[in-house]
């Protein structure tokens, strides 16, 4: 199920692949969501996930509760562009960066502001 209200946006997704990034030792984790494509980025010693994996998707402007057994990080929203048939917003997690893909966009949808500080957390469901 998925859940926007302004300033939080919370959906179930499932890890489709993780890819070796172009730097080393980076990972490149891709999801598919209830309404959403997400690609983050994460270090590989940090990086908790597999494959096929389900997980829950939390991009809050407070802090969620989260365990060890999850990736949390906090960062901007910076960008919001029209790619194609989909709107394309970027989060910078002081150089992680994560990429959601959607039809109108986090900003557009008034979910959230630009440059608005986000905490951007994938958990174990």
């Amino acid at each position: 199920m998925s859940t926007q209200v302004e300033s939080k946006l919370e959906t179930n997704c499932k890890i489709s692949s993780i890819e070796q990034g172009s730097l080393k030792g980076l990972y490149i984790v891709k999801m598919n969501c209830e309404n959403y494509y997400v690609e983050f980025d994460i270090v590989d010693v940090i990086n908790v996930f597999k494959q096929e994996e389900s997980v829950k998707m939390i991009i809050s402007k407070e802090k969620p509760i989260y365990t060890s057994n999850d990736f949390c990080a906090h960062g901007y929203l910076f960008y919001e562009k029209k790619e194609g048939e989909k709107v394309l917003d970027q989060i910078s997690l002081y150089g992680l960066i994560v990429k959601i893909y959607s039809n109108n966009g986090l900003i557009n949808s008034k979910i959230f502001n630009m440059m608005d500080h986000v905490y951007f957390c994938v958990r174990k469901s």
